[in-house]
């Protein structure tokens, strides 16, 4: 009896030890083809975030020409510095083309939250960065923006009613010819206005808070991608 105790014992044993090795394996399986499809998806969003940051700087470029306008602008109304109808026009619609915003893509980080693949992220850091930047960052922006796009329409709005401008923008800044002007009645009653001046410092205002939070988007993207590469690396 004891013999036949022994064998059976040793068969369990080792069928149970084969059983536990095959789960092991399964598992390790398991847990590599989930990291790869974490690490393929954080590959992902490094593209992502280097052509938002393109967008950035590109746009922060262009915040920045409308700033130079608007300040030429205000030095001519406000010191009498003498500038051209044709180049007032041009700053004009420089100003106005400070309504063109940037657009974050959120597609990569909505497919990690909504695959769980988030939760395969080993940095902690990377993980509270992602849903500050997703949940807070963004969306604080996205509010900001609407409320700058708000008044550019009503201030583009106005350029038309008051000076009839047709006017094409670009916004590749590496091109020389960014503004192009149209037609334009130049209405200088309108333009040495108390409500023109008004809605020029507010202009400035709103570039140059834009100016602001598009550095910081700048430095948090750019913090990001490190933790990324860190993350697949």
């Amino acid at each position: 009896m004891k013999k036949y105790y022994l064998k059976y014992t040793f068969e369990f044993v080792v069928i149970f030890l084969g059983i536990l090795i095959s789960l092991y394996f399964e598992q390790s399986r398991q847990d590599r083809v989930e990291r790869e499809r974490k690490n393929n998806s954080i590959e992902q969003l490094i593209k992502i975030i280097d052509q938002d940051l393109l967008q950035i700087d590109n746009f922060i470029l262009l915040q920045q020409f409308s700033l130079e306008s608007s300040n030429k602008l205000y030095d001519n109304l406000r010191y009498n510095e003498k500038l051209s109808e044709d180049k007032i026009i041009y700053h004009i619609s420089s100003v106005g083309r400070a309504l063109k915003s940037f657009f974050p893509q959120e597609g990569i980080f909505n497919q990690l939250i909504s695959s769980d693949l988030i939760k395969r992220i080993e940095s902690e850091t990377l993980k509270s960065r992602l849903f500050k930047l997703f949940n807070e960052d963004l969306k604080r922006h996205d509010v900001h923006t609407k409320e700058y796009d708000e008044f550019f329409l009503s201030f583009n709005y106005k350029l038309s009613v008051n000076f009839f401008l047709e006017h094409n923008w670009k916004t590749d800044a590496s091109d020389v010819n960014q503004i192009e002007i149209l037609k334009y009645r130049f209405n200088n009653s309108f333009y040495n206005s108390d409500e023109f001046f008004g809605n020029l410092i507010e202009a400035r205002k709103n570039i140059s808070a834009y100016l602001t939070e598009l550095q910081e988007l700048k430095t948090k993207y750019s913090d990001l991608k490190s933790l990324c590469i860190d993350e697949v690396n």
